[in-house]
């Protein structure tokens, strides 16, 4: 897998959270997102989720602690609620490398 992309997939989520405030179109674009990626590199499928799905909290956390701005106001606690961004994260790596091993020619005879 191309370093390059993961970290362009990872920086688009930051910005796209960082510039809405809708987290269905957010959570969303992570399940769409990691779909792709794992469909063109499915055996990478682990340093797919973990990429996708760490951009959210990541720029989460930073917003908490003040280094990035947000369009909401931050809460007083530990934003421990970004992390359910993995969730899709997963389903979107397990359906973009189900569909890319399904469409592959199978090899047992």
């Amino acid at each position: 897998m191309r370093p390059v992309l993961l970290a362009a997939a990872f920086a688009s989520l930051a910005y796209l959270d960082t510039h809405t405030d809708e987290m269905p179109i957010l959570l969303g674009s992570v399940l769409i997102l990691a779909g792709l990626l794992a469909g063109l590199y499915p055996k990478d499928w682990l340093a797919v989720s973990l990429a996708v799905g760490s951009a959210v909290p990541f720029t989460e956390i930073l917003v908490h602690y003040g280094i990035l701005s947000a369009p909401w106001p931050t809460g007083t606690g530990f934003p421990y609620a970004p992390f359910i961004a993995y969730l899709p994260a997963l389903i979107g790596v397990g359906i973009g490398a189900g569909i890319r091993n399904a469409a592959a020619p199978s090899t047992a005879t």
